[in-house]
């Protein structure tokens, strides 16, 4: 059997490679961003080994840090053993171990990100010049790229029955978006649950809200959730297509390397979220409105299994 390596980047990129290692049948290599224990607990059980290099820019951080990060990730991308096959989820963080990989030989495969429906990811679309092919969650994607490789949605093996606890759940990748908690954190609301990522959770806690920075197994919460509240990551995903919940998708303008608005109104019409601008344009009553609304989501078989056969024809 050949070597496969999969670069996790963190967030919802980490959520692609636990998603895609699920479905293996075997335990693979990882690379993660250097510190992240998030993405470290998230791997572990699906880990032979993890290595970590470097995230030369994070999504919110300066650009004076490539210079510094990069030739730190650049060494330690040189000492990673040689693999046959590599999967990169995409991020800055992918790009440097990636090319290393591709050339020495190495057959590479790319994700792009679920809520790129018109504008490609920058590391994405460089790495997808040096790929066999770029995996893709819809078809409306598939003019992004002439190597694109539609599968269907990215997602993990589902781990709970959905059910209705009657909470709603606010959350919003490992950023967190400060913005949004502040407004649905004033409305009174009584049954919500919050994850905040990097955003402190005291001031919620204090104002009787339950909330956390984060929990590894925050699929439990998606699970018993009635709604759940989300920016334009990964977790609306899973949401909506691997639960069946209703879901509101909240753009995040202060993101300003992500998905442009188009991509993610877009993105909230294929999986049927509803859609609120960024919280700096509202109304007072906008929220509560799209609260009460509810809709349910559009259904799909999520592609991850045909991900997998797809590698496994190249590892055999």
């Amino acid at each position: 059997m050949k070597r496969l390596l999969i670069i996790a980047s963190g967030g919802g990129h980490t959520g692609f490679a636990k998603a895609i290692a699920e479905y293996l049948p075997f335990k693979v290599d990882f690379v993660i961003p250097e510190g992240d224990e998030n993405s470290r607990k998230l791997l572990s059980p699906h880990a032979e080994k993890i290595y970590e290099v470097s995230k030369p820019r994070d999504p919110k951080g300066p650009n004076t840090s490539l210079v510094t990060r990069g030739f730190r990730a650049l060494s330690q991308s040189i000492s990673l053993p040689s693999y046959d096959v590599v999967i990169a989820t995409g991020s800055n963080h992918s790009v440097i171990p990636s090319l290393f990989q591709r050339l020495r030989g190495s057959t590479l495969f790319t994700l792009e990100s679920q809520d790129r429906i018109v504008t490609k990811g920058k590391a994405v679309s460089v790495l997808s010049h040096f790929s066999k092919g770029v995996f893709l969650h819809w078809k409306e994607q598939s003019r992004l790229y002439k190597n694109g490789i539609v599968v269907g949605p990215i997602l993990q093996r589902r781990k709970y029955d959905p059910v209705d606890e009657g909470f709603i759940l606010v959350t919003a990748g490992t950023e967190g978006f400060k913005a949004l908690f502040d407004r649905i954190s004033s409305l009174g609301l009584t049954n919500l649950v919050m994850q905040t990522g990097k955003i402190s959770p005291e001031p919620y806690v204090k104002s009787g809200v339950k909330a956390f920075s984060f929990d590894p197994d925050i699929e439990r919460f998606i699970a018993g959730a009635s709604l759940v509240i989300t920016h334009q990551g990964k977790t609306a995903m899973e949401s909506a297509v691997l639960y069946g919940k209703p879901t509101i998708i909240v753009f995040n303008k202060s993101l300003t390397r992500a998905a442009t608005h188009e991509d993610v109104k877009l993105y909230s019409e294929i999986i049927g979220a509803e859609f609120l601008d960024d919280p700096s344009t509202w109304e007072d009553e906008e929220l509560l409105k799209a609260i009460q609304k509810r809709k349910k989501p559009n259904y799909y078989e999520p592609g991850t299994e045909r991900l997998v056969k797809v590698i496994m024809d190249y590892l055999e």
